[in-house]
């Protein structure tokens, strides 16, 4: 019995055994042939002339049909290759056909006639029983051309009585061209029906006949059953359709008899009454019902490999004995299992969980023979065939794996064994497709605890996934992977298994945990707006623990990042990364504090977007980490060095487009072109501290021009500093934040800072001399700056000394500085009708050489 495999994370399974064994005995009127010996006649179906008529047909188109009626092996009468003292032959060798003439009598009626013992009797490769062969062949299918009758209006079909005279190397020559023919021409699944879509109104009905006409309703019968169901059918296919819908959703698995705890449901009239049965219970009602609606129509015994459920958790169901039917349409036998398609069961608690699973109506046979092997060959449908041992040393695969079109690229194989402690798997794609995987340790023969995607790694590209897997221990691993529609919110569902041998583990670090299930660039990238990355490897190596990840995009996009190792926690995390997002890149700086391995997720989003997603997940190994005090500055935004944001608040043509500034002399000037009406703030921070006098902010100082910002910053002492830009147009109140830069010196500067800034110094405003905002005590300085609009400019110190301006509106003066502790003031006055002055830069005057005031820059 098949089980569903939905999931929303791989859930821990173990395996059951399913082996069904049912009692021998058999109703009388049960549409089986009794068992007889070879030597003897069989008898006539106590039923309709059609249905010997289609028996017949059955027998012709594939030699060995019979065979597959022995229902009593998958029953657990006996085994497999067992010989039978009643039947005198073994189960898995082919009957001796049962041909039958269909005449009239006198009065007009039909009436048997049994089969021409000569005929019967005649060796398999006499010349007469070909000749035989071919012309009955010919007859039923005749019975193509004639105009389909609703299952109401039961057909007959006839034999000739006699054949006319044929040589009979023509006639095996034809008979030959014919199979070969049908060989060549065989449909597909697809090609019998577009998809389940167009049986809607067929299942539509079956369902509301199923309300109303329940099993166990008194007076039930397959001859009640079947017009009813089938009234909507207008073709053989629709009437298969609606026959192996009303199987699925109106019996139940018998999960009692599967167990063992009751004795089996497999009679039709039992199945019936209870509505409920094991796989071969399924198998016979579906043949008798087929053949109520004049379709041929025959039972398959084999064994299947299906996917188990124990206590909500899924595993693979041990080989077990099994049935299934095939249906003849349109000249060739076509292949079904109701009893797979009506639902799952859970061993452990003993119920049947209804599940519709379409993929076992009409399955083609190279997908039916992954999960389905028939005691008779010739039921596989192919050529050639697969044999036992291929089979059960397949690939494990559901119905979904199908349903996704999803291909087994490598390996072919379901034992693997591990090299080097490791072993992969590649899966091929059609269309996006989302995976996972579990990773369980199997003990004896139930499958333990999931040991954790830490121990594997999945990559996906457009057409494929692989999984490598490192098992923790030796042992005997079970491989589930799952797989869903990218995008699609549903559950992932169970697609494949492998069984892992790890003959010796892998003894190295544990990989970083991964949410996102897969390693690598998402499968559709593309989508997102990202072309490629400059990291095609599967795993990033940072040698001195640094790396620099970019992304070249097709449109502008806004990232964020998240690393992730044993080691690092959520706040050291941030100060490992700088982002800056440009016009057709993303870029991202790492740093990695600690020795091993690093998940360094990326997520993004366009401009106007609400949501950023996972659309990167990399493995960087870092083998020799940074000094932790190298680290970035807390709090660094998004847009690190130039880029979007800057561009987007007018600021072009930048000095450093890297976010990262490295100076040796402990002072840098960054510069921008502006647009006439956008004003820039900058403030400089720094995580500790030790050794500056001042506060930072007085470290920096920012110089507007016509179509030029300058932002000159010195350093008090080494580290590693943030600079974070600000601006405003002329028609805003407030600042908003547009980028930050990263400043970092290793030496040993001790720059003094410049003078205090007011509100009033404003685009225009220059200070050319003094550039400190420290002056030595008791000496003269010389004062050069531009003010414009100024209509005065003085220094305010010891003495007030009246700047004089030059005619390259220069104000300049010689100014005395005075004692030490005091301070000099430079001020402004913008109108000629006021006469108060206001202040626009502060100078601390203090003890000292001139050499040891220095200046800032």
């Amino acid at each position: 019995m098949k089980t569903s495999y939905d999931r929303d994370k791989p859930s821990k399974s173990q395996t059951v055994k399913a082996n069904e064994t049912i009692p021998s005995h058999r109703p009388k009127n049960a549409n089986h042939h009794e068992k007889q010996t070879t030597q003897s006649v069989s008898k006539a179906h106590p039923r309709n002339h059609r249905e010997n008529a289609m028996q017949s047909r059955a027998e012709n188109v594939l030699p060995g049909w019979r065979g597959a009626q022995m229902s009593d092996v998958c029953n657990g009468n006996f085994p497999l290759e067992h010989v039978s003292e009643e039947t005198g032959y073994k189960t898995s060798e082919k009957l001796s056909h049962q041909v039958t003439n269909v005449n009239r009598n006198k009065e007009g009626g039909l009436k048997k006639v049994p089969t021409t013992q000569k005929v019967r009797d005649e060796p398999k490769d006499s010349t007469s029983k070909a000749v035989f062969t071919f012309w009955a062949n010919k007859v039923n299918n005749s019975s193509k051309t004639t105009t389909f009758q609703k299952p109401l209006q039961k057909s007959s079909m006839t034999a000739r009585s006699s054949f006319p005279a044929l040589l009979p190397n023509e006639a095996l020559s034809s008979l030959k061209e014919e199979k070969q023919a049908k060989k060549s021409q065989r449909k597909t699944r697809r090609h019998l029906f577009s998809d389940s879509n167009v049986f809607s109104h067929v299942d539509a009905h079956v369902l509301h006949v199923s309300q109303q006409l329940k099993p166990g309703h008194a007076g039930l019968s397959i001859q009640a059953i079947v017009p009813l169901i089938t009234a909507k059918s207008q073709s053989k296919l629709e009437t298969v359709r609606a026959i192996w819908f009303w199987l699925c959703h109106n019996i139940e698995y018998d999960v009692d008899g599967f167990l063992g705890l009751s004795q089996k449901i497999h009679m039709p009239e039992q199945v019936l009454q209870t509505g409920r049965a094991v796989c071969s219970g399924y198998a016979h009602l579906c043949q008798e019902m087929c053949r109520e609606a004049g379709l041929s129509c025959v039972e398959v015994p084999g064994f299947g490999r299906s996917p188990c459920s124990r206590g909500g958790r899924w595993c693979q169901q041990q080989k077990s004995s099994h049935m299934w039917n095939a249906v003849e349409l349109e000249g060739q036998w076509c292949l079904l299992d109701a009893c797979w398609g009506a639902g799952t069961v859970d061993a452990e608690s003993r119920l049947f969980l209804p599940r519709h699973d379409d993929f076992f109506f009409l399955t083609d046979p190279e997908h039916f023979i992954e999960t389905h092997w028939p005691e008779d060959p010739q039921w596989q449908l192919l050529q050639p065939p697969v044999s036992r041992e291929d089979f059960e040393q397949r690939v494990f695969k559901t119905s979904e794996f199908f349903r996704l079109q999803l291909s087994l690229l490598s390996p072919n194989t379901s034992l693997l064994k591990t090299a080097h402690g490791e072993v992969s798997v590649m899966l091929g794609t059609t269309h996006p497709t989302e995976f996972t995987y579990q990773l369980s340790k199997l003990q004896g023969t139930t499958t333990g605890e999931d040991v954790g995607a830490v121990h594997g790694m999945m990559t996906v590209s457009e057409n494929n996934v692989t999984i490598k897997v490192t098992p923790p221990t030796k042992g005997l691993f079970d491989l589930m992977i799952f797989a869903r529609h990218a995008d699609s919110q549903d559950p992932y569902n169970w697609v494949c298994s492998y069984q892992i041998q790890c003959l010796e583990p892998h003894n190295g670090e544990k990989l970083p945990e991964n949410p996102f299930h897969f390693w690598g660039l998402h499968q559709k990238v593309r989508d997102f707006g990202i072309r490629e990355s400059n990291h095609k490897e599967e795993m990033l190596v940072a040698p001195q623990g640094t790396l620099l990840l970019t992304l070249q995009t097709s449109q502008r996009l806004l990232a964020t990042y998240e690393l992730v190792n044993k080691d690092l926690d959520a706040v050291l995390s941030k100060k490992c990364l700088a982002a800056q997002a440009e016009e057709e890149k993303l870029s991202c700086h790492v740093l990695c504090p600690f020795q091993g391995y690093y998940r360094l997720s990326v997520f993004v989003k366009d401009l106007g977007g609400n949501t950023f997603r996972n659309a990167a997940n990399f493995l960087i190994h870092c083998l020799k980490p940074v000094n932790q005090n190298e680290l970035f500055p807390s709090g660094l935004s998004i847009h690190c060095g130039s880029g979007i944001s800057s561009s987007s608040h007018g600021l072009s043509n930048p000095s450093h487009t890297s976010p990262i500034i490295t100076t040796k002399v402990g002072k840098c000037n960054i510069t921008f072109h502006t647009l006439t009406d956008v004003e820039v703030m900058a403030n400089l921070s720094k995580d500790k501290v030790i050794n500056a006098k001042f506060p930072l902010e007085r470290y920096v100082l920012v110089t507007h021009l016509r179509t030029k910002v300058s932002v000159c910053v010195v350093l008090p002492e080494s580290g590693i500093y943030k600079v974070a830009l600000f601006g405003r147009c002329e028609d805003q109140q407030d600042f908003v934040h547009i980028c930050d830069y990263v400043i970092r010196c290793f030496s040993d500067p001790s720059w003094p800072p410049f003078p205090r800034v007011y509100s009033l110094w404003r685009r225009g405003c220059v200070l050319l001399e003094p550039r400190t905002g420290v002056l030595q005590e008791q000496s003269w300085v010389r004062f050069r700056v531009k003010v414009p609009k100024a209509c005065q400019v003085v220094v305010l110190g010891q003495e007030k000394m009246v700047l004089q301006q030059t005619p390259n509106a220069v104000w300049e003066g010689d100014v005395f500085t005075g004692v030490e502790g005091t301070q000099v003031k430079l001020a402004a006055k913008f109108s000629q009708l006021c006469s108060s002055m206001e202040v626009i830069l502060a100078f601390e005057v203090e003890g000292g050489s001139p050499a040891t005031m220095g200046c800032s820059g």
